[in-house]
């Protein structure tokens, strides 16, 4: 199979190496396509993959495309596709807001589409993606996708409107977590901290907590009470962050973030 990426960007080179580094295809098996000359080059020459300015070789000698541009420009992506001979190909979605049904009108014809959710993570190997796939993909084509993202994180399968909120809550998710690492080591150096010592504590601080989630299974709110002794230090942050809002905040960032996602594919 050879894979074809329509755009060059981050998110395309955090799956391309991905694909790479899991043996899953050779460089020569993959091709991407991007306006920047200098983008081109820069793939090429760190990763070998064919890359050309523009889309043109790239749909040609794709089996599976993955349209890796912003929303905006996926109709017009569509359209190229619609223009060769792609009745065999497999189409993937990684744009925010812009609907199956959507990607398979501007395509025309049966072609299988997927859409699928990725976060930055995905650049370190680290990211979780959500997918849903068209009426025309089978599961062999779900199989394969599941295959390539898995390679930069964890995937999961979702019913297509639950797409919206996945973007909010995952999609945007890394953008809070950094506000956070921010905010907290803020607080650290306003009271004392050094710089680094301080995002490294936060830093730690979180990803222990976010796998103590993950590995135990157990519902934040148990861990939470285990590290919260009455009248303790935890207590006060906690009864501050509560009172000021930072629940109510989380709701109308990730429902705020979702509703602009519902607007792109409009």
């Amino acid at each position: 199979m050879n894979i074809g990426f329509i755009g060059a960007g981050a998110m395309a080179e955090a799956i391309i190496r991905g694909v790479i580094n899991s043996k899953i295809l050779t460089p020569g098996k993959i091709s991407c396509g991007d306006i920047s000359s200098d983008r081109v080059q820069y793939m090429r020459d760190t990763y070998g993959v064919l890359s050309y300015v523009g889309n043109e070789e790239v749909i040609r000698g794709s089996d599976l495309l993955i349209l890796a541009v912003k929303p905006h420009i996926i109709k017009q992506a569509a359209g190229e596709i619609k223009g060769f001979a792609a009745s065999e190909k497999i189409v993937v979605s990684i744009a925010a807001g812009v609907t199956i049904q959507a990607i398979e009108n501007w395509l025309g014809g049966d072609l299988p589409v997927i859409r699928i959710m990725p976060n930055t993570p995905c650049l370190i190997g680290e990211g979780v993606s959500a997918l849903s796939p068209g009426e025309h993909a089978d599961k062999n084509h779900i199989k394969m996708v599941r295959k390539i993202f898995e390679s930069v994180g964890t995937v999961i399968e979702i019913p297509e409107q639950l797409m919206d909120p996945v973007t909010g809550v995952s999609g945007s998710g890394p953008a809070y977590i950094y506000l956070v690492i921010e905010a907290m080591t803020d607080a650290g150096v306003a009271l004392g901290l050094p710089r680094n010592e301080a995002q490294k504590l936060v830093t730690k601080t979180i990803v222990g907590a976010a796998k103590m989630v993950d590995e135990t299974g157990m519902h934040p709110a148990i861990l939470k009470a285990n590290v919260t002794s009455p009248g303790g230090t935890t207590a006060a942050a906690l009864r501050e962050l509560e009172a000021h809002g930072m629940r109510t905040a989380f709701d109308k960032a990730i429902s705020a973030s979702c509703e602009k996602a519902s607007k792109f594919g409009k």
